[in-house]
């Protein structure tokens, strides 16, 4: 019988299997839209930092065009000369128009910014911002139409300067210069534009120039939050950068503070400078992860509850019907007397008070087929041991009578002695197992019996000393040596053997009974042992079958009889089989107690006889 699972197991497994199912796939779920998520903000990133670089470079680029567009002013051709030829009124009324012209360029443009023209030659300077002073250092330390970055007296950035020379060869040659425009513009214009840009989105922008200086969006020169390490991963990630120029644009993902952040750069030339654009990966994927983590939650609360109902279902379905299934294995096993003792306080309570009753029905209705099988068996039994043959009595009677005509006395005590020794034993039903001795007792006062009655027969008895110590059913060796004698010796003519033999076959007992018979066919003794397997019919059961018959009673398959031609002499060898030590106190014990249940009140007499 194959194997089987529970249906509670079964249960449980879908579930688990359901539960796994789920969890897979909605963990599948939420990490491919963490990546969707993530693409998007990149590319969104990216495309917002590439338009607030196009922004600053536009407004770079237009205060760029200014210098250009002074340069073509005549008004400066003219207060140069009129600063060397030292008209006063005229230099006066120029410089006036020059600056109404440089404030017009500096509120022109998008940004607040600066706007100066030094004339090298006079070294007179016209400004927006008067408070700043003339510094000719400034001239010889700046670069030509570069916008540089210029620090204030604590070595903080300040602002962004780019001086331009007309001509513009002339910076190498200050003589030969006719005048160097000067524009700068503060770095709250760029902090300006970095708050703009971020607003209240998760993460930071910075403007990283020259590598070193951090610009960020609330106006102090380095972001407190932005931390040493902080400094040194975005650095780093942007160090990498530097090596490929080539790369205005793009993405990189930076561990801050063990931390993962997404970092989006955008490259400004004109600057020298990188615009920086983090977001830490946990703000964007704080709402799939909220999202997620209240379905883990929801679905922990689902185990609980799932839980606590497989636990009802164990206690209240699964344990009942274990206990069912139990009772019937024991009663599969033949433990009738098992009993369901647990209440449930369900509606099993019913199944189990019916299941009890129901195994005391059948216990008791075993018992009474057991009780009416062993008086059947026990009947047969008797029966067998019942059939008497009255014609061995008569006919040892008759040979006593004719004994005694003709005065052979000592023959006749010989006759009287041997048949008064036979019934005794054959009478005595008390004890069903004896000893193999008194058996061979009982066959050697037959054998003697018919000696005096057949003079021409003669027996023989092998058997080992150990084997009579042995115990035995009554009564089972006498019919076979009757049969021998009565269907063997007596029909063939001259004399007669019979030879008895024993020995130990493995745990068996074997016994043989041979005679000098005419003995049987193969096909007669075939036939032979089909009867000996039918049951008892009307007519009666022959010696042999009854031997048979109770052999596979008492001691089951492989006890009982063999016929087979006889190797010693010219009959038949009958072979009785039964196990070694299968009798003792205890059995013999049962079986007297069954004895005397039928033989109280009187004396039983019983012997095997032979018919046909």
């Amino acid at each position: 019988m194959r194997g089987h699972r529970p249906i509670f197991v079964k249960m449980i497994g879908i579930l688990l299997f359901l539960l796994s199912s789920v969890v897979v796939l909605y963990t599948y779920f939420s990490q491919s839209s963490i990546e969707v998520i993530d693409a998007q903000i990149t590319a969104n990133n990216e495309s917002r930092v590439s338009f607030l670089r196009e922004q600053m470079e536009s407004n770079m680029e237009r205060l760029a065009l200014t210098s250009g567009v002074l340069t073509q002013d005549s008004s400066i051709a003219k207060l140069q000369i009129s600063i060397l030829t030292g008209k006063d009124y005229d230099t006066l009324q120029y410089q006036t128009q020059v600056k109404e012209k440089l404030q017009l360029q500096s509120l022109s443009g998008n940004w607040r910014n600066e706007m100066s023209i030094y004339l090298p030659e006079s070294g007179t300077r016209i400004t927006t911002n008067p408070e700043t002073p003339y510094d000719p250092e400034l001239l010889s330390n700046s670069e030509n139409g570069v916008w540089q970055l210029k620090k204030n007296g604590n070595g903080d950035p300040a602002y962004y300067q780019m001086l331009t020379w007309e001509p513009f060869l002339s910076k190498e040659h200050p003589e030969h210069a006719n005048a160097v425009f000067e524009v700068r513009f503060d770095l709250n214009n760029l902090r300006q534009m970095l708050r703009n840009y971020k607003l209240d989105d998760p993460g930071d922008v910075y403007l990283v120039a020259e590598g070193t200086q951090w610009i960020d969006r609330t106006g102090k020169n380095v972001d407190p939050a932005v931390t040493a390490d902080a400094r040194a991963a975005i650095g780093a990630a942007l160090q990498s950068e530097v090596d490929h120029p080539e790369r205005t644009v793009g993405h990189l993902e930076v561990d801050i503070g063990g931390q993962s952040a997404f970092l989006s750069y955008a490259r400004i030339a004109g600057l020298d400078a990188y615009l920086v654009d983090y977001v830490p990966l946990r703000v964007m994927h704080q709402p799939i992860i909220a999202s997620r983590n209240l379905f883990y939650i929801s679905l922990a609360f689902v185990v609980a509850l799932g839980i606590a109902a497989t636990y009802l279902l164990y206690m209240h379905v699964q344990k009942p019907i274990s206990a069912i299934v139990r009772g019937l294995k024991k009663f599969e096993i033949g433990d009738y007397s098992f009993r369901i003792r647990k209440r449930f306080n369900n509606e099993f309570d019913y199944m189990m008070v019916r299941f009890n009753d129901m195994g005391e029905e059948i216990q008791h209705l075993i018992r009474d087929v057991y009780e009416e099988r062993d008086r059947a068996r026990l009947a047969t039994l008797k029966q067998l041991q019942s059939q008497i043959n009255p014609h061995f009595l008569y006919n040892c009677l008759s040979f006593v009578a004719g004994c005694a005509k003709i005065g052979q006395t000592e023959t006749i005590r010989q006759m009287a002695f041997h048949l008064g020794s036979y019934y005794r034993y054959t009478t005595r039903v008390e004890n069903q197992l004896p000893l193999l001795r008194e058996e061979i007792d009982l066959v050697t006062h037959y054998l003697t019996i018919y000696c005096l009655r057949l003079e021409r027969l003669d027996y023989e008895i092998d058997l080992d000393d150990s084997l009579l110590e042995e115990h035995v059913l009554r009564l089972i060796l006498q019919p076979i040596v009757e049969n021998a004698i009565v269907h063997g010796v007596e029909p063939v003519a001259g004399g007669g053997m019979i030879c008895i033999s024993g020995q130990r076959d493995g745990e068996d007992l074997v016994l043989s009974v041979e005679d000098s018979g005419r003995g049987m066919t193969e096909k007669e003794i075939a036939q032979y042992r089909e009867r000996l397997n039918t049951p008892l019919n009307e007519s009666g059961g022959c010696g042999l079958w009854n031997v048979n018959q109770r052999l596979l009673h008492r001691y089951g398959e492989g006890a009982g009889l063999t016929m087979a031609p006889s190797q010693r002499l010219s009959g038949l060898r009958v072979t009785v089989r039964w196990p070694s030590g299968s009798g003792g106190t205890a059995e013999q014990e049962m079986g007297n107690q069954l004895d005397k249940q039928d033989i109280e009140g009187g004396e039983h007499h019983a012997a095997i006889a032979v018919s046909g």
